[in-house]
């Protein structure tokens, strides 16, 4: 990267920062707002394109934004809805390449049928970033934020797996439906299996270190060394990522230190926040420079019927599977069907925004083919699939909350918080316990129990230097934190609690434990 690049690329990073308070102040998922300053940005003269290296795009981009969705995802719920969101994330890829393929075939002249399957399978993804939010906020029931957070994890895998198989017939001018298949299956069972894999060694690795660097080092390393294996033995490196991390985030509580907690779950956050936004800076950017590319091939009236086609496809599709399979049970006479449902399974359907996967899969394109060749459409297939972002992102994630709250969806129980009280009981009951085991084996005394109690309750910190009388109250209560951890994982386990309430209260823990030192 030359150093104007990297002085643009430094550009993009400072513009962030206005353009994301800009979407808190207004309360609008901050990709759409980025998407929008990126496209005024490209309007600027003289500002230089960023070009990044096609091979390089999904290596640096898709690894960490994977990694921290398997991470920080919903996994319990999600395991409790796992059909829909399987059917989901394979059948409606496969509905939705096909479709988009059918029509951009039809429609764009002289378009192999190889391409306009590069095509489907691009735009086939869905991005949870924007209306997860707006889910949540607008407080929809949490197994529906559960599905479109489950699909959009592992739609990615299905979708580039299909899209690797359209690429190589791209390229070479060879497809096989029974070798595409095969390796269909090959690729996703082989990646999940490696992703276990790379993530029990990563897990054996933190069990026998405790320094806190080598355990980041570990962790920024997995969904890299996942992914990269992954491809390197032509499986699917984007199931291997998720797996990785949904293995790991069972055994996190226990195998990562506080500190290390704390300190990657900041470095995540920040890495994928800036990963998320490059990307949709570029949508915006690139659409722009992009535009005066495609309109010198073809006419403007074109391109927009072109891209008019290909986003009724994307967007019909999805509302006739999802409202179709809201509606079979009612056809079949299901003597208990719940009210509402459509109306969720109407918003799951306007929640299906496409965003960073399909962005960074479009950059990816090979530019020739094998001998050479330019790669005939290759600028048309990435412009539309900026218009397929920029409708269902930008049109999408401004109007989910108004669908929503002219359909008066009913509100879902609120199960999360139900779930944190039901944890900070269980909590409490366990090292109130504990308190009671110390004081009978004479550990601590009446006055010690007393302060303890009172510190469990007010969470204060502690200086530095106590007195010798208040090191075995600090002592008990380190034990104590410890009891709170393991009772917080033994209701995880036994299904009482999620995944999303473990790390919520966890995070208290691991700081009441840094307050008190390792």
């Amino acid at each position: 990267m030359a150093q104007t690049d990297v002085w643009l690329l430094i550009g993009l990073f400072a513009a962030t920062i206005p353009l994301v308070a800009l979407a808190r102040r207004v309360n609008v998922p901050y990709p759409v707002v980025l998407v929008l300053g990126g496209l005024v940005l490209g309007f600027i003269p003289g500002l230089p394109p960023i070009r990044l290296n096609p091979n390089l795009v999904l290596v640096l981009f898709l690894p960490p934004l994977l990694y921290w969705e398997a991470i920080t995802a919903p996994t319990d719920v999600m395991r409790a809805n796992a059909g829909q969101i399987w059917v989901l994330a394979i059948g409606l890829v496969l509905a939705t390449t096909a479709a988009v393929a059918v029509v951009s075939h039809a429609v764009i002249p002289n378009m192999a049928w190889a391409m306009a399957f590069v095509l489907g399978a691009i735009v086939a993804p869905t991005d949870e970033l924007a209306s997860a939010p707006v889910l949540e906020r607008l407080r929809m029931p949490r197994h529906l934020i559960a599905i479109v957070e489950g699909e959009s994890l592992l739609n990615d895998a299905s979708s580039l797996i299909l899209y690797a198989a359209a690429v190589a017939a791209a390229v070479t001018g060879i497809f096989s439906p029974g070798r595409t298949l095969a390796q269909f299956v090959l690729a996703g069972v082989g990646g999940a299996l490696l992703g276990l894999i790379a993530g029990r060694l990563a897990v054996e690795g933190w069990r026998r270190i405790r320094e806190r660097q080598l355990q980041g080092v570990i962790s920024v390393s997995l969904p890299y060394l996942a992914y990269s294996a992954a491809q390197r033995f032509g499986l699917s490196g984007v199931l291997a990522v998720v797996f990785a991390g949904i293995f790991v985030n069972r055994y996190t509580p226990v195998v990562l230190t506080a500190a290390s907690r704390l300190q990657l779950t900041g470095y995540w956050e920040t890495v994928v926040f800036l990963a998320n936004a490059i990307l949709f800076l570029l949508v915006g950017l690139q659409l722009n420079t992009l535009s005066h590319i495609v309109l010198q091939e073809y006419s403007w009236q074109a391109v927009l019927w072109y891209a008019v086609a290909v986003n009724v496809t994307v967007i019909g599709i999805r509302f006739a599977w999802l409202m179709l399979q809201e509606l079979v049970p009612v056809i079949r006479g299901a003597s208990e069907h719940p009210q509402g449902d459509w109306k969720h399974a109407f918003v799951a359907s306007w929640s299906g925004l496409r965003g960073a996967v399909s962005l960074a899969a479009a950059l990816a394109i090979p530019t020739t083919m094998a001998g050479g060749v330019h790669l005939a459409h290759r600028n048309l297939v990435i412009f539309l699939t900026f218009s397929v972002i920029l409708v269902t992102l930008v049109g999408g994630g401004l109007t989910l909350p108004l669908v929503i709250r002219a359909l008066r969806v009913p509100e879902g129980a609120d199960e999360e918080n139900e779930e944190v009280r039901h944890a900070m009981v269980g909590v409490a009951e366990a090292a109130l316990a504990r308190i009671a085991e110390l004081e009978r084996d004479g550990r601590i005394g009446p006055s010690d129990v007393q302060r303890l109690r009172r510190r469990y309750e007010h969470r204060r910190g502690h200086a530095e230097g106590h007195p010798p009388e208040e090191q075995a109250a600090l002592d008990a209560e380190r034990d104590l934190v410890g009891v709170e951890r393991r009772a917080l994982i033994t209701m995880r386990e036994r299904g009482e609690i999620d995944n999303t309430v473990l790390r919520r209260l966890q995070r208290s823990l691991d700081l009441a434990e840094q307050r008190l030192g390792d």
